[in-house]
């Protein structure tokens, strides 16, 4: 069996809903990626035998296989099978674990690995309907199960955790992500600017809009007087990430510079209904393959959907609490569904780079249907 390597990973700057990148097209965007991401890692378009793309929700100008689309934006070669992967905010994730394991099979030397959501065009939910097309849920499951919001906020509710509490946990995102967008550390996770990505010095949108710790006094999104607001809810938001993933021996012939490994990798499935995914089980067993304690691992990206999910990660997890989200998350940055996971995987790489070699990561993601995926890389 043969190693996945991280060759190159990175990710556009997160654009506000109906912001910056809102009148581009998803393909245009996630292309311009790829082009970057092979560009850095000096990766032949060519040599590429296989793309997969993360998109939560592939209807609309995310329909018609948008993997294809982008690899062809990009200039990506034309023989190399294209596909998109969703399931819902862990699309991006799942995608690179498909690639990894294409990779360590031995199918595939190289694989494009990419992510994105236009949330500006395809918001969440727009392939979802109670009636008409979609029918996601036979009726009697649909009135069974809250939706994901007042899911998480009745897990608040079970779990005694205060509106004071989320708004802290959020506040300690938002000021976190501020600090490293001061200190350059986000900007170097960004792509440089390339084809449909022109704005990549203005860094992510929503860190720059003004927006005070009073959102936290905004009424419930789910009830009045509800737990969860806009202040401890993930913005929506636009944006696209992408990786080079390759074997040692296509590393070696094409001259390719691995930046991470990938250790281990796992996906658990969940309750829909419980308001919180299994993100820290899969983390468990992503540990539990590799052989690595808790304690070995330096740093650990979570897809903050809610702020119940980091208090949930914290109370299952309290042994990796210490190490998450040193640099605040998608509370403070927004969160493109498609996007966020290989985002998280940009973060995690560019953090533990600065920590030297031999340092191990998690980058984990859960979905509003219940399961969680995690990854492992080390440097």
């Amino acid at each position: 069996m043969h190693e996945a390597l991280i060759v190159q990973v990175g990710r556009t700057p997160f654009g506000a809903r109906h912001g910056r990148f809102a009148r581009r097209h998803p393909a245009e965007l996630l292309g311009g990626a790829f082009a970057a991401v092979l560009a850095e890692s000096g990766a032949d378009p060519e040599a590429v035998d296989e793309v997969l793309v993360g998109c939560a929700t592939p209807v609309g100008a995310q329909a018609g296989n948008l993997a294809g689309a982008a690899a062809r934006a990009s200039g990506c070669s034309k023989g190399a099978p294209a596909s998109v992967v969703s399931t819902r905010d862990t699309s991006s994730l799942t995608a690179l674990i498909r690639a990894v394991d294409a990779v360590r099979s031995g199918r595939c030397g190289v694989v494009l690995v990419g992510g994105v959501e236009l949330m500006s065009t395809v918001p969440a939910g727009a392939d979802m309907s109670h009636r008409g097309f979609g029918l996601p849920l036979p009726p009697t499951q649909g009135e069974a199960l809250p939706p994901p919001g007042p899911a998480a906020e009745q897990w608040a509710q079970r779990h005694g955790v205060g509106r004071d509490r989320l708004e802290s946990l959020a506040q300690r995102s938002r000021r976190r992500a501020r600090e490293a967008q001061t200190a350059g550390r986000l900007a170097a996770e960004l792509l440089p600017p390339t084809r449909g990505v022109s704005q990549t010095a203005a860094g992510d949108e929503l860190l720059g809009a003004g927006e005070t710790e009073a959102r936290g006094l905004a009424e419930g999104l789910y009830s009045g007087g509800g737990l969860l607001t806009a202040a401890t809810v993930a913005p929506m938001a636009d944006g696209a990430a992408a990786a080079v993933v390759a074997s040692p021996s296509a590393a070696r012939r094409l001259g390719l510079e691995p930046v991470a490994r990938v250790v281990a990798e796992a996906a658990v499935g969940g309750d829909p209904g419980a308001g919180c995914g299994s993100s820290p089980s899969a983390a468990r067993r992503a540990l539990a393959i590799a052989g690595v304690t808790a304690g070995d691992v330096r740093r650990v990206e979570l897809a903050e959907l809610f702020a119940t999910g980091i208090a949930h990660w914290e109370s299952s997890c309290p042994d990796l609490a210490e190490a998450l989200n040193p640099d605040g998350g998608s509370l403070a940055l927004g969160h493109p569904q498609g996007a966020t996971g290989l985002g998280l995987l940009a973060r995690l790489e560019r953090g533990l780079a600065s920590l030297g070699g031999g340092a191990n990561g998690l980058a984990a993601c859960d979905a509003v249907d219940g399961h969680g995926v995690a990854v492992l890389l080390e440097t």
